[in-house]
């Protein structure tokens, strides 16, 4: 894929003096995939799965994937995805889908499913992932991983030819039993989440694993 650099973007160069040393700053092109190449963002990892009009599972990465209301009379997820993405046609013809949580020792597993295969073909299935059934909407579960939620297509957003948001209501949210009843810092270190740095030019994911958890108290 070939960036495409924005017409407005400038590239400027700022040098600031502070204290004894020189503070430089560079402003960079905003080209394509600009927000996961230019810029360092730590995403989630997650898998999608739905169904497409025939019943069959389709499962994909996102790391697009984030609340969107947080009130707990109307909980809201909010999933960006590419117009032409199996995902994206299966959420609009059946508007439901589960957000599936992976730990950080799945990421092959994860990037497996990142494969362009054919429609209809289910990406599980070449990797060590397994399926249960949802709570609340026809899409599976992924048994491996350690978190789920369900949603129903709520609203869609069109910001561009090639970008779809979805926002949809979160119907129900599972996890690994045991997990929540922990101290949210031992919960991180049992789930051990990674974390998403988006593809180099060679197209290699970058993935990531929280080392440490710091609590820090907010000052009296």
């Amino acid at each position: 894929m070939v960036a495409r650099a924005l017409p407005a973007t400038s590239h400027t160069h700022t040098s600031v003096k502070k204290g004894g040393h020189t503070v430089n700053k560079e402003s960079i092109p905003l080209n394509l995939l600009w927000h996961i190449d230019a810029i360092i963002h730590l995403y989630p990892v997650t898998i999608v799965t739905t169904l497409d009009t025939l019943g069959r599972v389709n499962a994909a990465p996102f790391s697009l994937v984030l609340p969107f209301c947080s009130s707990a009379d109307n909980p809201q997820m909010l999933l960006i995805a590419h117009t032409q993405w199996h995902t994206a046609r299966n959420i609009e013809a059946t508007r439901e889908f589960v957000i599936n949580y992976p730990r950080a020792e799945q990421v092959q597993d994860v990037v497996a499913t990142s494969r362009h295969y054919p429609p209809g073909l289910n990406e599980l299935e070449y990797t060590a992932y397994s399926t249960l059934p949802s709570n609340k909407v026809a899409p599976p579960r992924i048994a491996e991983c350690y978190q789920h939620i369900e949603c129903r297509l709520a609203q869609v957003l069109r910001p561009s030819e090639m970008q779809v948001n979805f926002i949809a209501d979160v119907l129900d949210v599972s996890l690994d039993a045991g997990v929540y009843g922990l101290h949210r810092d031992e919960r991180i270190r049992r789930i051990n989440p990674p974390v998403y740095f988006g593809a180099d030019e060679t197209m290699h994911h970058l993935f990531g694993k929280i080392a440490e958890v710091q609590m820090v108290a907010v000052p009296v």
